[in-house]
């Protein structure tokens, strides 16, 4: 890539790949005078803007280890993540929409604008570095001057860098599990640049592109899909901070974009815009091929592609090429990346399935995590190195796998995963609330939405928008479900083994929804 090539452009302006490694060098040099060297963990709570990537930068090149924090998270969730990471610097934003992460910290005993934050709750966590609104890093305290006092020479800083390792570990990402608690997934710098590679392959892009990324940073699929992928094949990524149709056509009509990367209900946002015109956007590469919106804003040449995988994955392990058949690009989630290997197997006895045969997926290779943080490799894997996904799905006899559904309990919204136990977890903390159960319906823009049942106590009413005014307060907004039904303890479905039986509450929703 051209280093004087345009790396970011958004509203604010334009960063080159030169200006980026300069800020990213000067930062890392203020980090080093703060403690942070190799295996140092570093919290990220930024949105989408220029100071994301340059901490993240910085940090890889002192050898250290990049924790995304997720912006729509409340303080119990924050203080959760940043102690399970065993986070010992943080750089945050101090407000992002509706939330003020000084009273979050505050609220779990930092203080923090003091020279030393440790406290009981977070025993790892030591420093905290705030950034301006505007994304350029404002200092630990009271001053940016405490960030430069005590630089490293320019030769120690070339040393660190020499030493970073491919097998390091590079990210520690969180996602939702089916058993309520999100999971720390550990990737090495290896695994990410191979996924980062083989999606800039598959999607065919080139130093000639400008690739539209809406989805935040702080998933692997938005650092790694929409940012890393584009700049190893020198293309600029168009940056938006918060989502708006209207400024995102705006953005792409200004800087000619080529490529997309956003959830599905942001894209359909999109094509609905009353400024959205086909004619004006030159979007022809991107996933969702076989969305009902990839014709309306890719065209009907498009080149667009189809994908599978998670954040454990890399996050995407498996995706049609550019270059494939139209008709294979719809239908198909394509083959496995290079070095990613699959199977299909009965997910009772573990079988291995032939082709067509469909079951659950497994798979190995360089694109997949190292493990979950503070797990064995030995407890997240079988004993051929295969990662079981949980997910339903086939491999035809081409090798084009074909993604069926999940198996495990876990709801996607808006291309995110939600825990059916972590917000059943808030509801049965709820004064009243004697049984509570979540599921997920399909939603045609969200992908699934998230309904909520429960059975009140003797004697206790149960009001819907306080239910829902409740979960905001403990969960993102995301996970708060959309809709509440109240049941009586009659109406309240039970599986022989005491289990609630939620094949039974899917389809009630689905019925007083109006869904069938």
């Amino acid at each position: 890539m051209h280093s004087t090539a345009p790396a970011l452009l958004g509203s604010a302006g334009t960063q080159t790949f030169t200006s980026l490694a300069k800020a990213s060098h000067s930062f890392a040099s203020a980090l080093a005078a703060l403690g942070v060297n190799k295996g140092t963990h570093v919290g990220i709570l930024l949105p989408n803007q220029p100071s994301w990537l340059v901490t993240a930068w910085a940090v890889w090149r002192l050898g250290g280890t990049i924790v995304p924090l997720n912006t729509l998270w409340t303080a119990p969730e924050l203080q959760a993540a940043l102690d399970w990471a065993d986070v010992h610097l943080l750089v945050a934003i101090p407000r992002f929409l509706k939330h003020d992460y000084v009273a979050a910290l505050r609220s779990f005993g930092v203080e923090p604008h003091r020279r030393k934050t440790r406290a009981s709750t977070l025993p790892c966590l030591h420093t905290v570095v705030w950034t301006d609104p505007d994304g350029s890093v404002q200092g630990r305290c009271e001053s940016a001057s405490t960030l430069t006092t005590g630089a490293p020479s320019p030769a120690w800083l070339a040393a660190q860098e020499h030493a970073v390792q491919a097998t390091d570990v590079a990210a520690i990402f969180f996602t939702s599990g089916s058993e309520g608690t999100p999971k720390a997934v550990v990737h090495t710098h290896r695994s990410i640049l191979a996924a980062a590679q083989g999606i800039s392959e598959r999607l065919g892009l080139d130093p000639t592109d400008r690739v539209w990324a809406y989805l935040p940073w702080f998933f692997a699929g938005g650092l790694v899909a929409g940012v890393l992928a584009p700049w190893l094949a020198g293309a600029g990524v168009i940056y938006q901070p918060t989502f708006d149709p209207g400024e995102a056509i705006g953005l792409m009509e200004r800087f000619q974009a080529t490529a997309f990367f956003a959830w599905p209900h942001q894209a359909q946002a999109i094509v609905n815009h009353p400024t959205f015109s086909r004619q004006r956007l030159r979007l022809h590469k991107g996933p969702g091929a076989q969305a009902d919106w990839a014709k309306a804003l890719y065209g009907e040449d498009h080149k667009a592609v189809s994908s599978w995988g998670m954040t454990e994955t890399g996050p995407m392990a498996a995706t049609t090429a550019w270059s494939d058949p139209f008709e294979r690009r719809c239908s198909t989630h394509g083959r496995p990346l290079p070095g990613v290997e699959m199977r299909v197997v009965d997910p009772t006895t573990g079988a291995n399935l032939p082709a067509g045969r469909e079951g659950e997926l497994l798979v190995r290779g360089t694109t997949v995590m190292a493990s979950y943080y503070k797990k064995r490799p030995r407890d997240c894997f079988d004993t051929d190195g295969f990662f079981h996904t949980g997910d339903r799905a086939l491999l035809d006899s081409d090798g084009y796998l074909h993604f069926l559904g999940r198996l495990r309990d876990v709801i996607k919204v808006a291309g995110a995963n939600v825990s059916p136990a972590e917000v059943e977890q808030v509801l049965h903390a709820y004064p009243g609330a004697r049984s509570a159960a979540v599921v997920g319906i399909p939603h045609p823009e969200r992908g699934e939405t998230i309904v909520a049942f429960l059975v009140p106590k003797p004697d206790q009413h149960l009001d819907q928008d306080q239910l829902g005014a409740f979960c905001r307060q403990h969960l993102a907004a995301y996970k708060v479900p959309r809709h509440f039904f109240i049941l009586t303890p009659e109406e309240w479905p039970v599986l022989g083994s005491g289990k609630v039986d939620k094949s039974v509450l899917r389809q009630r929703a689905r019925r007083l929804l109006g869904l069938v």
